[in-house]
Parts: structure tokens; sequence; C-alpha cells
């Protein structure tokens, strides 16, 4: 191979890896990086495309073979999310249900019928403050469902995050937290005993001042995945499981979307087919945790698709 050849396969090399796996360079909690890592799955299959065009000639092959080596390093890692394992059979002993709603503009009356039809124990709505939550609940009290929001009125439905409670969730504490950007809600009791569930919503880091904080975000979750008793979050993390600040921030759980095989299936943007968008809303449950089932549902109004998640916790001896 030529001097010429191989400097020319190692840049296109190097520019690649730098689109394709940032996480691996240090490179994704940067901006635009940490943008491109959220489109991984797009990435990798554009640059095997462009791979396979380049090995047609044998003077580009080097190139090829460069672009394919990290075509192959990227979609390594995207296989464990295409995986699916059979679960455990029986019913699941809690339900979660999901939803950004777009600056409150969701349609009240879809979301309303996805909340009928699934019974859901615990709803978390990010970009749900007041306004959106008393425009839903006249159609859903009846259903026995109660509500909080993480902000008073006259805030912005943009700025908060609003959860819902089904009758069989029993007895909550739930209190309004602001250690992240937007305020978040945390309950503990009735069905999840000792066990906290958090409703969430993490900055978008599509800027280097958003990107500080959302990283911050981050950080929270981690602190509350490490607790003993691991809790259950629930919200739009703007974050894939292709960013490795949201891999660190696990802890002791994980995304219930893994052992489904829909770990590619977009949730945002809600205009874009779902194999074609990144997936950014999320249940962390358990690490030990049963999922029995992972959906995801559309609802006009907002850019975001719904995640149904139901679980089997793992019992505490």
């Amino acid at each position: 191979m030529s001097a010429r050849r191989f400097g020319i396969a190692a840049a296109l090399g190097a520019a690649a890896a730098a689109v394709v796996l940032p996480d691996r360079l240090g490179l994704d909690h940067r901006v635009p990086f940490v943008i491109a890592v959220a489109f991984r799955p797009h990435t990798v299959a554009g640059t095997a495309a462009l791979a396979g065009v380049l090995a047609a000639r044998r003077s580009s092959r080097p190139a090829a073979v460069a672009l394919g080596l990290v075509a192959a390093a990227g979609a390594s890692s995207l296989v464990s999310r295409v995986l699916s394992r059979p679960s455990a059979a029986g019913p699941a002993e809690l339900t979660i249900l999901s939803a950004n709603v777009l600056k409150g503009r969701a349609d009240t009356g879809e979301l309303a019928a996805v909340i009928a039809r699934e019974r859901p124990d615990l709803v978390a709505l990010p970009e749900a403050g007041v306004d959106f939550r008393d425009k839903l609940m006249p159609l859903v009290e009846a259903l026995g469902y109660r509500s909080w929001v993480s902000t008073p009125p006259g805030v912005a439905d943009i700025h908060g995050v609003t959860l819902l409670a089904s009758e069989r969730a029993g007895d909550l504490c739930v209190r309004s937290g602001s250690e992240m950007g937007v305020r978040h809600l945390e309950a503990t009791g009735g069905l999840l005993g000792d066990r906290t569930f958090y409703a969430v919503h993490a900055a978008a880091p599509v800027d280097p001042a958003r990107v500080a904080r959302w990283l911050s975000d981050l950080r929270h979750v981690a602190r509350w995945t490490r607790h003993p008793v691991a809790p259950i979050v629930a919200g739009d993390f703007n974050a894939t499981l292709d960013h490795s600040r949201m891999r660190a921030a696990l802890g002791r759980c994980r995304s219930a979307v893994l052992g489904t095989g829909k770990g590619l299936v977009g949730t945002f943007h809600s205009r874009l087919p779902a194999w074609a968008g990144i997936q950014i809303d999320h249940v962390l449950v358990p690490r030990d945790a049963v999922t029995t089932r992972f959906e995801v549902l559309e609802i006009s109004g907002t850019d975001h698709r719904a995640v149904l998640v139901g679980i089997r916790p793992p019992r505490r001896g």
C-alpha cells in the first residue's frame, strides 16, 4: 500500500471513528459528538454503505477496510439492543407509562385513552405542568388516578413534570425535587414500598451550556441508581444507551428495553418512522427486575412516542 493510500485510509478511518465511536474516544460529552453518538445506528449504516462503495474499486479498498472496521465496531455495541430473550411467564406487578407531552401540547384525549386501556400504575409526563395536568385529570379521575406536578401554577408546562398514580399504586408519598435542571418528582410507599420512583426530564445536550446541565442531570440519576434499594427512573433522558454518560448513570439499574429486542425503536422524533428515530425516553428498572412488556406508543401532538413498560421488581429478602 502506498503511503498516500495509507494516509487517506487512516484519515477516513479516524474521521469515521469520531462520528461513529465518540464515546470510545472520550468525545461524546462535547458538541457535536454528543449528538452524533445518539444516531449511531444511522452512522453505522452510512459508514458500512460507504465502505461497500469504496470496496468496489481496488485503489480505495484500504479506505473501505478502515471504514468497515469502524462500522463493525459500532455495530457490535448495538447487538444487545436488538436481541430478545424470553421472560418468565406471569403478569406484570408494576406497569409504567412515560410520555413527553411537548410543552403540554399532546392530545389529552389520546393520552387518556391509552391510560384507560392500559391502566398503568404510574405515569411520568415530562413537559407537563399544572395547565396540562388540569386538562388531563377530568378525563382520568373517574378511573381512580391522582396527580402531582413538580412546578407551581403559572410555570410553563415545558418546565414541569407530572406524575399520575392509579388507585392500585396505594398511598404514595410524593415530593418535588430541585436537583435536576427541570424539577423532578419522586414517590415512595404504597405499591413501591421502600423503592423510589423518579419522574424526570434531563436537559437536551444541543449546545455547550445545555450539555453541562445534561451532564449534571445524569450525575444525579447516577447517584439515585446506586442507592441500596435500586429505584425506578422514568422520563425523557435526552440520551440513548450509546451515550457513555447514560450508561454510567445506570448504577444498579438497567433500561427496561434490554432483552425485548426493541432497543432501536425510536421514541424521538415522532415524525420519523420508529425505525429511523432515536430512543431517548427510558424506564430504568432494578437490574434484577423482569421486563414482562415493552411497547412504544403513538400519541398525537407531541414530538415523542410514549413508552409503556411492565415489570416484576426483584423480591427483597
